[in-house]
């Protein structure tokens, strides 16, 4: 059951682009998650072994540390930057007899362990994939805090991007309308802290029905947890053969994460009623200020980036996890370019 009736392009606050503004409505939310709550506590059911070290990495109110304990774990560091959400979680998690909790507060960048860990659990990943900058954050923590025969939760993660034509998201867009939970997830407040010169130059949480599809989803990220470099710049270029004719407002974003050998996470679904959405992620949308006219048997090349940092918001540890993007391209008909499309979050 859903904890917060949302609808098919209805755009909400992306939550990913402002990661210290959360609160515990957030994490209610996030709690309240059936397809996180059941893939993460089936995954862990499986990796988790008796006696073993674990350092959940983003903790928050400590729900995967509890399954880690339940599952036989011994110690499980929790690292979290909300001390007030960490200090609930000590709380709840002592109170259910689970003494083996070693709370951190901070940035896992600023910390160290007294220990080498067995596993490293996290659920850091964003709509986009990696725009809560799982990719570095999880390169760091395998480097410096998991054993040489230690192994990762999630394994691996793909990121897809397909052209949609919504003109009901473009509205909503156009003239600042954004849900969030309460009152204190505001839209301009969030494109003015990031710099941008436009609301059509971030993303946006959107469940995007997959009629509005006007071509078939792309990879634009492939990566393993356990193999993969930080990566905290890449590109990707890509094309979509656009399968009919319609108004092209921008580009639905999800991600598969394999947390395990045997479970996988995908945040793909689209029906809101069959329950095979995901509450506290939905799809990312990426918008164009400018919708385009596309025509079946064009074809729309998207170049996709991840771009370098830019630590210009004034609070450096919310810079530091900062995740930037841009989306821009061109449609082709006949060979020919007949239009150009570009945003950036810059």
């Amino acid at each position: 059951m859903h904890s917060t009736r949302y609808e098919a392009e209805e755009v909400w606050f992306p939550c990913s682009a402002n990661i210290f503004g959360w609160e515990q409505d957030f994490h209610g939310l996030m709690l309240n998650d059936r397809i996180r709550m059941q893939a993460y506590s089936a995954a862990i059911a499986q990796v988790v072994r008796p006696g073993m070290t674990i350092l959940d990495l983003g903790t928050g109110t400590g729900i995967l540390a509890r399954w880690a304990f339940e599952a036989g774990a011994t110690t499980v560091y929790g690292v979290e930057v909300n001390q007030t959400i960490l200090a609930d979680a000590e709380q709840t998690l002592r109170a259910a007899g689970f003494t083996g909790f070693r709370p951190i507060n901070g940035l896992s960048y600023d910390i160290s362990l007294p220990e080498r860990v067995d596993l490293v659990i996290s659920e850091i990943i964003g709509n986009l994939g990696d725009n809560e900058d799982c990719l570095r954050i999880l390169a760091d923590a395998r480097e410096r805090f998991l054993k040489p025969s230690g192994s990762m939760l999630p394994l691996r993660l793909t990121t897809t991007l397909v052209p949609v034509s919504s003109p009901a998201i473009h509205a909503q867009i156009a003239t600042g309308r954004c849900r969030g939970l309460n009152g204190h997830y505001e839209l301009e407040r969030l494109v003015t802290t990031l710099g941008l010169s436009s609301r059509f130059n971030l993303y946006y949480d959107v469940i995007v029905p997959s009629p509005c599809q006007v071509a078939d989803p792309q990879t634009v990220l492939e990566h393993d947890f356990l193999t993969s470099p930080a990566r905290p710049s890449y590109r990707q270029d890509v094309e979509f053969p656009v399968t009919r004719d319609a108004l092209l407002t921008g580009f639905k974003g999800s991600f598969a994460a394999a947390l395990s050998d045997r479970v996988v996470l995908d945040i793909a679904g689209d029906d809101i009623a069959g329950g095979t959405t995901s509450d506290s992620w939905k799809h990312s949308y990426l918008p164009l200020e400018t919708p385009l006219s596309t025509r079946t048997g064009d074809l729309i090349r998207l170049v996709f980036e991840r771009l370098p940092d830019r630590l210009q918001t004034g609070n450096e540890s919310a810079a530091r996890l900062s995740c930037r993007y841009s989306w821009r391209g061109s449609i082709e008909r006949a060979g020919r370019v007949v239009a150009t499309f570009s945003q950036a979050m810059s």
